[in-house]
């Protein structure tokens, strides 16, 4: 077994030492990168540039983040709910054939026993990421509205609690489940444009809308109009008013990150 000694600016060694108490003495601190480390009888090197501990003074990884998606558009300066609604017609209108499809699409989805409840969270982090494209500037492809199963597992729980809560809260006379529902309406989109895992990103949601529940109950309810307009114009209206809603909810997204100073991207 290899045998180490730890050399001193003096040329004092300490040891012999073998490499799990040599490692031991890196983690602790004792032992840094440029400190002169004699393998047996070799030439002492800086402990750096030994092998067997090159991965303990490795630079750690940076961490990983998802794309991000700057907002290119005039977000409107004030948290007027039909301002949000106006901007994301002029928004969608030159996509509104993409937009619509995915609503289409998730419709359908929606009519299977049971897939929703599997798939759904995933589906809305891909819908919201084409969502939040079209704020940057960029073209939506229906094929992304698959793009959020790489989220498959942390989507699904989210969905799953916040399912769970909002029903318990609408159980617990209503209110309740109006403000959780308030609480953590951008789940979906922080889990499309970060790595939180779903707990993280609830919390991230709630910090985000704290203080702005009231606004964002009426952009609801304004909301739930433009969704009435849509079944109005052949029922077939309701899948372009789908994307103007979540782009509505996108733009008060990127409203109160710039509000509290929160970065897009974790």
């Amino acid at each position: 077994m290899d045998q180490y000694f730890v050399v001193a600016a003096d040329g004092t060694e300490y040891g012999p030492t073998d490499l799990p108490g040599l490692t031991a003495w890196v983690r602790e601190g004792r032992i840094l990168g440029q400190t002169l480390i004699r393998r047996n009888a070799d030439t002492p090197v800086a402990a750096a540039a030994l092998p067997e501990l090159a991965a303990l003074f490795a630079a750690p990884p940076a961490p990983i983040v998802s794309p991000p998606f700057p907002t290119t558009v005039a977000v409107p300066a004030e948290f007027r709910s039909w301002d949000f609604i106006g901007k994301a017609w002029e928004l969608v209108k030159p996509h509104w054939l993409p937009l619509s499809a995915m609503a289409l699409i998730a419709a359908v989805i929606a009519s299977v026993p049971g897939a929703m409840f599997i798939i759904g969270g995933a589906m809305y982090v891909g819908f919201n990421r084409a969502i939040l494209g079209v704020l940057a500037g960029k073209t939506p492809d229906i094929g992304m509205l698959f793009s959020g199963f790489d989220r498959f597992g942390q989507s699904f729980l989210a969905h799953l609690v916040v399912m769970i809560g909002v029903s318990i809260g609408f159980m617990l006379c209503i209110v309740p489940g109006i403000i959780l529902a308030l609480m953590w309406m951008f789940v979906s989109l922080v889990l499309a444009e970060t790595q939180l895992d779903f707990w993280e990103s609830m919390q991230a949601s709630a910090d985000l809308t704290a203080g702005y529940r009231w606004p964002l109950f009426c952009l609801m309810l304004a909301s739930v109009v433009v969704a009435l307009l849509g079944l109005m114009v052949c029922f077939v209206g309701v899948f372009v008013a789908q994307p103007v809603i979540m782009t509505a909810m996108a733009l008060a997204y990127r409203f109160l990150q710039s509000k509290k100073g929160k970065p897009a991207v974790a």
